[in-house]
């Protein structure tokens, strides 16, 4: 079998671990991403990397790498706290239980696992560099059959398979799904942020709010209920703690990391107007806290501001439309079933995602029959998944996801 080149389009955590794969299995790859650096965008929630995921992540990946993505990860502690926004009250509290044999998960950190997955393949990673579009090679074309990539920049690239791991607002998949339309606005938004753990933060935020995934939830009022249909507002949090600082001097100070989920109908506004105020993430959290025990916001009111990011939640809907498959080109992770926060599961996806198309190519012949395998069991895992999504966020939020 010819060994493929391959070039990924997105340096987020799904195309830096096909990247790894490819690298362990002696495969060519360049990885092309449209930031000028690996840490030019604020970095969202943190990663739940749990037992099956964690086996695949280790065959996936170089057993060196594997111990910088464990190295560079908070220790975890299992178990959940539920919190009344308005009072400080916790209304329920019990620590987890495992299976027998099922170590606890790994709790990463996105922008630490970005660059835990960036050793050694810094050289083929090239920031700047925008995707505009792709052009399938013909018979006889030199490079046939593959594909090739044209930058914004007038660059061009050819490959044998070029891989779309470009997010939610996928310039890949806009090609290879024209039209698509699946991708829904879920009416949602969610604001997420971090808040350093300083003694500050030790003194007003209470320890029984910092053992492990804590749930705050403030419930609409009646009459805005009724009257406008406001659902509740969610924040989820969890306390960060690291270690191996001696070792990896860019591992963070301990935080907390949150996010507050909503339905946008409760800010009364829509379009360019609801943009503009997601954009002062900071200001809107603590807007939305306004009312919440002192204990409970101080989180908010000492938050790392410039980190605080708001943006509207898009899903793919519980079952994914199939599209016809290429045979040089494919997208993965939220380019092809972007999922809410409620459910914590979109990395997840991802990092399946990478395990699954890593495979294929090392293990067959790249047509349109093997892609079409992969994507049809991309698609099957991503709507388990969305169905776990579906139920946190009628839990969380009163508010299913697209059918």
């Amino acid at each position: 079998m010819p060994v493929p080149h391959v070039i990924i389009v997105g340096a987020g955590v799904g195309g830096l671990a096909v990247a790894q794969g490819l690298k362990k299995r002696n495969i060519s790859f360049s990885v092309y991403e449209r930031d000028g650096l690996l840490d030019s965008r604020r970095q969202g929630n943190r990663i739940k990397i749990t037992g099956d995921l964690k086996a695949k992540l280790m065959q996936l990946i170089p057993e060196d790498v594997f111990k910088v993505v464990e190295d560079t990860c908070a220790s975890t502690f299992v178990g959940e706290t539920n919190v009344n926004a308005t009072d400080g009250s916790i209304t329920a509290c019990r620590v987890g239980r495992l299976p027998p044999g099922i170590p606890p998960p790994l709790t990463a950190d996105r922008g630490l696992l970005r660059h835990a997955l960036m050793t050694g393949i810094s050289d083929f990673v090239h920031f700047g560099q925008e995707f505009d579009r792709y052009e399938e090679l013909e018979a006889g074309t030199p490079g046939a059959p593959g594909v090739r990539v044209f930058f914004r920049d007038r660059s061009t690239q050819i490959a044998a398979l070029l891989l779309g791991v470009d997010g939610s607002r996928s310039r890949v998949r806009q090609q290879l799904v024209p039209g698509a339309s699946y991708i829904q606005d879920t009416d949602t938004c969610c604001v997420y942020g971090k808040t350093t753990l300083n003694a500050e933060l030790q003194e007003r935020f209470p320890e029984s709010y910092r053992r492990w995934l804590t749930i705050v939830r403030d419930e609409a009022p009646l009459t805005q209920n009724i009257i406008f249909g406001d659902g509740p507002v969610v924040m989820v949090l969890e306390a960060c703690h690291f270690s191996n600082r001696d070792v990896y001097p860019h591992v963070p100070t301990d935080y907390v990391h949150w996010g507050i989920m909503f339905g946008r109908s409760m800010l009364r506004m829509q379009g360019k107007d609801l943009d503009f105020v997601l954009e002062d993430g900071a200001k809107l959290a603590l807007d939305l806290t306004a009312e919440w025990h002192s204990s409970v916001r101080s989180l908010v009111e000492l938050q790392d501001a410039p980190l605080t990011v708001g943006t509207r939640i898009y899903s793919a809907p519980l079952k994914i439309p199939a599209w016809n498959p290429s045979a040089v080109v494919t997208v993965l992770g939220d380019a092809a079933h972007v999922m809410s926060p409620a459910g914590g599961v979109g990395a997840v996806a991802a990092l399946h995602d990478a395990f699954g198309v890593v495979e294929m190519v090392a293990n067959e012949n790249l047509s349109v029959e093997s892609i079409a395998r992969f994507e049809q069991g991309m698609r099957g895992l991503a709507e388990t998944l969305l169905q776990r999504t579906d139920v946190a966020s009628r839990r969380m939020l009163n508010v299913g996801l697209p059918q």
